[in-house]
């Protein structure tokens, strides 16, 4: 071979040098980037929890009897069969298609979700520290907290299955005087809406024929019902008057006694004599 040949040769060669550089260096930056994308998706997913999915079991239009505002409780079940109750307000779930407006513009809850697979932004839902609560419902959970397996969720339940709420409370009374739980409460549920009481066993052996003589059996007094519940409560936010417990005077706050609570402000002028006046 001549030598110049050779040497065209070894020239072309510390020709490409530089280009195999410049491509490495390319090659590096391009897989620095990548990371860098990955990284930021990665944290990206790791700062966007994922939606709460599962199929819908029921939906619960829930309206404060004393703001209006309607919320929607959505029970769902997971694909681990793990179910799980959560709250959205009205415009959420009309967007998701749990409820929609009829002619009027009331919401309606629509019966074709029900049975669907749905996602739920956690963004939509609302903290159940801030969910908005029936009144009667929360006062009676309040009340007979010491009743085990008794709660808010329980109380709305057993509404939401037809019995008003001044049959719940009293059912929550008679559990009370059993020393009973949640399953007495489902019990004595059960045996006002079907009428057969054989379950419960009067002290003379005998069975109550209806809800009149099982109440009679085991409440003491007829002030055993909801109208205390809801006076408690009234009291509780600050409208009761500690003064009435103490000297007997009625300002509109007790009844004359500072046991019973008022029936209205007729009372407002009882001189503490009256004790048994109902109005």
């Amino acid at each position: 071979m001549r030598p110049d040949t050779i040497l065209i040769k070894r020239v072309a060669k510390l020709g490409m040098m530089p280009r195999l550089k410049i491509l490495a260096t390319v090659m590096v930056a391009i897989v620095i980037m990548a990371a860098q994308v990955d990284t930021v998706s990665a944290a990206r997913a790791w700062q966007e929890p994922a939606p709460i999915a599962g199929t819908v079991q029921s939906i619960t239009l829930e309206t404060n009897s004393s703001t209006g505002i309607v919320t929607v409780q959505v029970v769902l079940v997971d694909t681990n069969k793990v179910t799980q109750t959560v709250r959205v307000s009205l415009e959420a779930a009309i967007e998701i298609g749990l409820v929609t407006l009829n002619g009027d513009g009331s919401p309606v809850i629509n019966e074709q979700a029900l049975g669907q697979s749905i996602e739920i932004e956690l963004a939509a839902v609302i903290p159940e520290e801030e969910a908005v609560q029936h009144p009667v419902g929360s006062a009676l959970a309040i009340f007979f907290s010491d009743i085990l397996g008794i709660d808010y969720e329980t109380i709305m339940t057993s509404h939401e299955d037809g019995f008003g709420f001044g049959v719940i409370a009293q059912a929550l009374w008679l559990t009370e005087k059993l020393d009973g739980d949640s399953d007495v409460f489902a019990a004595i549920l059960e045996a006002k809406d079907s009428g057969d009481y054989s379950v419960f066993i009067l002290p003379d052996g005998t069975t109550p024929k209806n809800w009149g003589q099982l109440r009679k059996a085991i409440l003491s007094s007829e002030k055993d019902n909801l109208g205390i519940v809801m006076s408690e409560k009234h009291e509780n936010n600050g409208q009761g008057n500690d003064n009435a417990n103490e000297n007997g005077n009625n300002n509109g706050n007790g009844n004359g006694n500072g046991n019973e609570k008022p029936k209205d402000n007729k009372d407002k002028q009882n001189n503490g004599n009256d004790k048994d006046k109902k109005k």
